[in-house]
């Protein structure tokens, strides 16, 4: 289950960065998350998984989905992020070496020069602006933005994206991976 999809055909190479195994569920929407429960079921069987790890911030959606789901598998859910400041969560991602750009925008005030911006200190102050006058997430906790996380301190090593192209379609757009690949850190 996913609730951000621009450039998800990259996680794989994320989680290569990382050094992690994937597991991929392919369950349509959100309500169908059976295939998902089950997964997770085997995943406490086989592997002793005791809960799942969510980013959610501000969505009353998510997390009652997410807490449906936990009891129905009896996992416990994670989320560190849940109701705190969006922006110390922004100036923590920075501080702590986290390297993202956004990968996609759906909101009044951000436009196509924001596709491909990296999430710095400088872009932080501008989200600000365009909150205070628009309204927009400082997160994009709403869908305003999403990002792709391209190299982290936890990366071993990280990803290089070659080429990419921006779809712009009147008042939102994503910038599309075209081609990427891991390098040395």
């Amino acid at each position: 289950m996913y609730w951000h999809y621009p450039n998800i055909e990259w996680t794989e190479i994320q989680a290569k960065a990382m050094g992690i195994p994937l597991i991929k569920v392919c369950d349509e929407g959100y309500e169908g998350i059976g295939k998902l429960e089950e997964t997770l079921k085997e995943l406490k069987r086989r592997d002793k998984i005791i809960g799942i790890l969510s980013g959610v911030i501000y969505s009353d959606f998510q997390i009652k989905v997410l807490i449906k789901m936990c009891r129905r598998t009896g996992l416990k859910l994670i989320t560190p992020l849940w109701m705190k400041c969006p922006l110390m969560i922004l100036e923590k991602i920075v501080k702590c070496g986290i390297r993202a750009i956004i990968v996609s925008v759906a909101a009044q005030g951000l436009d196509e020069e924001w596709l491909g911006m990296e999430i710095t200190y400088d872009t932080i102050s501008k989200l600000i602006v365009k909150n205070k006058k628009y309204g927009v997430s400082l997160c994009g906790e709403g869908g305003e933005y999403e990002t792709f996380v391209y190299d982290a301190p936890f990366f071993k090593k990280r990803v290089k994206i070659n080429e990419y192209e921006k779809v712009w379609m009147k008042d939102s757009g994503i910038l599309k991976i075209k081609n990427a690949e891991l390098v040395g850190k």
